[in-house]
Parts: structure tokens; sequence; C-alpha cells
């Protein structure tokens, strides 16, 4: 199964919780069993994770995907690549009050990493029987979301995010097996094969300075949600 990925380095680690920026890009996939979190669970799943960054070619990635993909006994498969968080020409956030005018100031401070969150709708899903060549290579825009803004402009989230709120990003799913036919011993009917977006997120509070008075004020706390790679999830059907 590993015979493609000779020139690609694999280090195995061991369960931990998948907490903003603990899965470095070193010019090579890394992989290790972790727990991530989805949109509207309690409960986090074990999952393989793998990083990517742009040293390595299309093909090299399509490849290392593939294999873990091909192996049945990964059920869930998530690749993230740190690249995309990067953003040009993101302006900063002005924090100091300027001259008074009657309007009310806002700024945000205390920016703090999150919890990685994986979308709870699927970007790309196949199904098919024992045999069958699943498919489902694309690439979609999934919009960057904050949950509040507390009166806060958005350029003002942005900057302080350090990328845009209203902005995209775009998502490569690669994702091609054949669809075994006996999983742990058990026979295999069909499999549901569903790629899913994959969140970096970011905490930030809200501070706001009312026209007629010079004290900040704390309006509340939000989340900003960038995708930034692709969890891959079987969910097979047995005879």
């Amino acid at each position: 199964m590993f015979k493609k990925l000779s020139m690609i380095m694999i280090m195995v680690l061991s369960v931990v919780m998948l907490a903003g920026g603990i899965l470095p890009s070193v010019g090579h996939a890394q992989e290790k069993n972790e727990s991530i979190y989805n949109d509207n669970d309690t409960e986090s799943t074990e999952s393989t994770v793998l990083t990517v960054d742009d040293s390595m070619t299309v093909s090299e990635q399509n490849s290392i995907i593939n294999d873990y993909l091909s192996d049945p006994n990964v059920e869930e498969l998530i690749v993230l690549d740190e690249s995309l968080l990067i953003e040009d020409n993101v302006n900063e956030n002005d924090t100091n009050p300027s001259a008074r005018a009657i309007i009310n100031k806002y700024k945000v401070q205390n920016v703090r990493k999150g919890s990685d969150v994986t979308g709870s709708s699927g970007l790309a899903t196949a199904i098919g029987g024992v045999g069958v060549v699943l498919n489902i290579g694309q690439t979609k825009s999934v919009a960057t979301t904050v949950s509040a803004n507390f009166g806060a402009s958005n350029a003002a989230l942005t900057g302080a995010l350090g990328y845009s709120v209203t902005g995209t990003t775009a998502i490569t799913i690669i994702g091609q097996f054949t669809v075994p036919s006996k999983v742990n011993g058990k026979s295999v009917k069909s499999l549901k094969f569903t790629a899913y977006p994959v969140y970096k997120t970011k905490l930030y509070d809200v501070y706001k300075m009312p026209w007629n008075s010079f004290t900040w004020t704390k309006q509340g706390t939000g989340m900003a949600k960038k995708a930034y790679g692709v969890s891959y999830k079987k969910v097979y059907t047995y005879k």
C-alpha cells in the first residue's frame, strides 16, 4: 500500500485533540490519528490527519491521499493545507481612538486560536457498491464566516484576524478508490463517500466606546471560521 510513499516522510504520533495550529507544515506530509470536532456535535471522532504544502507536487498529493483512502480501515481522512490560511494585502486593525465624533467606536482584540471544526454540509458525495471506483475530484469555494460582529466593521475584523471575513477559500477535493468487498470481516453492500470542509477557527473579543464616553466596554466574544482542508468520510452499509 505504501510503495508510492518512498519520497514522503510519514510521522505517526499519539492520539491528541486537534487544536488550531498543532500540525506544522514542514515540506512533506505528516500523518497522525487525532480527534477533531464536528459542527453540531458534542463528541469528537478519531481521524487520520495529513498536512500537505506546496513543496509536494499535485501528483504526490493525489497519490498519498488515494493510498490512505484505499485502506478500508481508514473511515475518516482529514487533509490540511496551512498555506490556504495566508492572505496578502490585509489591512491592519486600528485599535486607537481617533478624534471624537458623534459615532460609536469599536475595536477587535485578544484574537486567539480555537479548535479545528469539520463542517456539517458535504461538498461532494459519491455512492457505489463493491468494486465500484468512487471519485469526487473537484474544486469548491468555501466562505469564511464570523459568528457575530457586535457592531465592529468587516474591515476591523479583517485587520485583526489577518484574513478577509467576507472572502472565500478554494478547496481542492481529491479522492479516488475502489469500494472493498469486506471490512473487518464484514461483507460490504455499498459505501457512501463524502467530503466536508475543515475550518481553522479563531476567537476574538469586540469592545465598544460610545460616542459620549472614553471608556471601552467588552460587547462579546465571536468565532471566525476559515476553510483550509477537507475531511473525507466513509459510511459503509453491510449485507
